[in-house]
């Protein structure tokens, strides 16, 4: 009786999240919003604050977790290195110096809001990392993920996906005051050996899926290939201490080399889809709704401060990094939301004790707002500085 109890609860809590996303993404679709904006409402209108349909918030975020996984694996597969090759030195560049402007932003801020320097540290490192999970979408979707301009702002993200790693330690350090040096000599062995056996695998090609031909006629075992290679790759990166959406990045450029591996679009992109879905909804459960009802002038101000801080920082940088101005714009557009990776800085200083309930509350506000409205924000700026006659953006 309890099995069947719990199993009904189960079924209730799956058709009551699927036919509330399904609505709520029909409505976005004749808005012509993308569907992720439906996962955050339906996490706010199922979570704690609404009707508390989902109360295990951690699950949601590790299921969550694996969705960001999948995502990185499959843009991986989609980006052509030898032409994001060309152009790395150019993304490092601009995220140190996006790092650097924030820092000065945030540095003149916190001096009025009398913030602590711990806490402008944070919020400095929170506002320079943008939305992997958002932006290689959307890039893929306009087909502007291979272009010079795509691949330019590809590269800026993927650095800044690896900058968490130095960010999480500097957190580290700031509330016990050291850093472990075994950490560091893993982290750093764990980065030189990926970097290592990617350039071998692609110069010398010795990256090949065994028994592919029997794989391509058997769907039951692309799936489990494909979970192999991707969370293989993942788990190998965490071990190391540096990103685990990382390593799945390296196994999606990898499998990109093996032409034989067409068939994992097909028999993994479900998977990929029903794994994020749990992320967005993760990010709505976790809003407090009247914290943002009682701050929301507060939160809409910051959140405006944010997008705009980080359109101008980051089309000052492309433009000085050699881009013309319309595509310097659009490219700060693209970048002016705040990420996914943000959110762990933020719950890692709350655990800490860095930040309160009231900072940790308006943070994730702010997060989860600027991710609401990017793509309405791209799609202005876009409109604004590009004819729809003409196709500039696409060089």
């Amino acid at each position: 009786m309890i099995f069947l109890a719990g199993m009904g609860n189960l079924l209730n809590g799956i058709v009551i999240i699927s036919l509330t996303i399904l609505l709520l993404a029909f409505v976005l679709k004749r808005m012509k919003q993308p569907y992720f904006i439906a996962y955050i409402l339906a996490g706010v209108l199922l979570g704690p604050q609404g009707f508390a349909v989902i109360t295990d918030r951690e699950s949601i975020m590790h299921l969550g977790e694996l969705g960001i996984i999948l995502l990185m694996f499959f843009i991986g597969a989609e980006i052509r290195l030898p032409d994001l090759r060309k152009q790395f030195v150019k993304p490092v560049v601009a995220a140190l110096i996006q790092l650097i402007l924030s820092f000065a932003f945030i540095f003149l801020l916190g001096i009025r809001l009398a913030w602590s320097w711990q806490v402008v540290v944070l919020m400095s490192f929170i506002i320079s990392l943008s939305s992997s999970a958002i932006i290689f979408q959307y890039l893929s979707k306009t087909g502007e993920i291979n272009t010079r301009l795509g691949l330019l702002t590809s590269g800026v993200l993927l650095v800044q996906d690896l900058m968490v790693v130095p960010m999480l330690l500097t957190l580290n350090f700031m509330v016990e005051g050291r850093i472990e040096v075994p950490d560091i000599i893993r982290m750093v062995l764990g980065a030189l050996l990926i970097l290592a056996f990617l350039w071998a695998a692609i110069r010398h090609r010795l990256f090949r899926i065994p028994f592919h031909r029997e794989i391509v006629k058997d769907h039951d075992l692309q799936v489990f290939v494909g979970f192999l290679i991707c969370f293989g790759f993942a788990w190998i990166s965490n071990w190391f201490g540096l990103s685990a959406a990382l390593g799945a990045f390296v196994a999606g450029i990898l499998i990109a080399q093996d032409k034989s591996t067409r068939w994992l679009d097909q028999a993994m992109v479900p998977f990929r889809v029903f794994f994020l879905t749990f992320f967005f909804l993760a990010v709505g459960l976790q809003l407090d709704l009247a914290f943002l009802r009682e701050n929301i002038l507060l939160v809409m101000s910051i959140v405006l401060f944010v997008m705009l801080t980080n359109s101008l920082i980051n089309a000052f940088i492309f433009k000085l990094l050699g881009s013309s101005w319309r595509n310097s714009i659009y490219a700060g557009a693209l970048l002016s939301q705040i990420g996914e990776f943000s959110f762990v800085l933020a719950a890692a200083a709350y655990a800490s004790g860095i930040i309160g309930d009231f900072v940790y509350q308006l943070t994730l506000s702010v997060i989860s707002l600027t991710m609401i409205f990017t793509i309405i924000w791209i799609s202005v700026i876009r409109n604004l500085i590009y004819p729809k006659s003409k196709k500039s953006f696409l060089p």
